[in-house]
């Protein structure tokens, strides 16, 4: 049976409209000329699952089916369904099928897992009792980049490997750590839904974030669509300081990054021109010219800075850049030295 933690999406169609779909749906591929009718049983059902579903019934090639569509409300909450929907399946003796107008492809993973038959109609039917198994195509509510995560997405899926704190939050509750809005952190969640690397939960009008495989499984899943978090490379050379002041020359309050950060956490050697990692938040700071000139690489720079697409402490917790941002930027780098420390960071992490 279908495992609570499962959560049903339902788009505005009606009740009426999800039907209607279905069976045109099965006429189309099983060309059977099904009729549906009102389900007589169910006034003997207790009242929760009476106002709690809709329901109608049909046969398929002599089998009873009951097709079953939860309320909007009722789907927006999916604890306890799977009780719900064995007390419904003790009353009739046929062939129980929920009528589904989205499925996320974690949901649908786990429906097929349970064995709990399911029409999405023109997209999927899977009735298992019946042995039917048709996939025409998976859809998502929304169009998302097939070849990387936006910045936002990527930061919290990384924080969540790193430091495992965003399991069942909600947007709102990551916004200040993030640094995203609400609305992209909301995003986020979808992207990560579709990407099959998360899955999002409804609690009345609240969405949670879960994780269901191990760390280092969603991150070899991820590896294909995960960049680089440098966006751009900058070189500065210090202001020369007045004499007598013991200040520094650098952004101190900037965590090491690049080669840099690589030489601390490996056998390498320190680059000749140290580098460091700033995030949005900090890089309008450096454009003021606190900190020296902005300069090209060949003009004898004091230091050089990263800019990555989000902070780097929202990754790693700290004000230092993390291991697997480290690796992400290394790993297809051409000097051979560079990519083997970070394969070897990577294999040293705490997964």
């Amino acid at each position: 049976m279908l495992a609570s933690e499962v959560m049903l999406e339902l788009d505005k169609k009606s009740s009426q409209e999800l039907f209607k779909a279905a069976q045109g749906y099965l006429r189309t591929t099983l060309h059977v000329p099904s009729s549906l009718k009102v389900w007589g049983s169910k006034k003997g059902l207790p009242l929760f699952l009476a106002n709690g579903f809709e329901y109608r019934q049909t046969e398929l090639f002599g089998h009873a089916i009951l097709l079953v569509v939860p309320k909007s409300e009722d789907a927006k909450n999916p604890t306890g369904l799977s009780k719900q929907l064995g007390a419904i399946q003790r009353h009739f003796e046929g062939v129980l099928i929920l009528i589904l107008d989205h499925l996320s492809a974690y949901q649908r993973s786990r429906l097929i897992e349970e064995s709990a038959a399911f029409i999405v109609p023109g997209n999927q039917l899977f009735i298992p009792q019946l042995a039917m198994d048709l996939r025409e195509h998976f859809r998502r509510r929304r169009d998302f980049s097939e070849d990387q995560l936006s910045p936002a997405s990527q930061a919290l899926f990384l924080r969540h490997l790193n430091l495992r704190d965003v399991e069942d939050a909600r947007p709102s509750d990551l916004a200040e750590i993030l640094r995203y809005s609400a609305m992209s952190i909301g995003r986020a969640f979808e992207e990560l839904e579709a990407s099959e690397l998360a899955h999002v939960e409804t609690r009345g009008r609240s969405k949670h974030i879960q994780f269901s495989e191990a760390p280092r499984e969603l991150f070899e899943a991820a590896a294909s669509r995960l960049r680089s978090p440098v966006k751009a490379e900058h070189w500065f050379r210090a202001p020369s300081l007045p004499k007598g002041f013991h200040g520094s020359p650098v952004p101190e309050y900037l965590p090491t990054g690049g080669e840099s950060a690589l030489s601390e956490r490996s056998t390498m050697s320190r680059p000749r021109i140290m580098r460091l990692a700033a995030g949005p938040k900090d890089w309008k700071r450096i454009q003021s010219g606190e900190f020296g000139k902005e300069v090209e690489q060949d003009e004898e720079p004091s230091f050089a800075i990263d800019v990555w697409w989000y902070d780097p402490d929202i990754v790693s917790g700290a004000r230092e850049v993390d291991v697997l941002s480290l690796y992400l930027q290394f790993r297809d780098n051409p000097d051979e030295r560079l990519e083997a420390a970070a394969e070897q960071l990577l294999e040293e992490f705490a997964w």
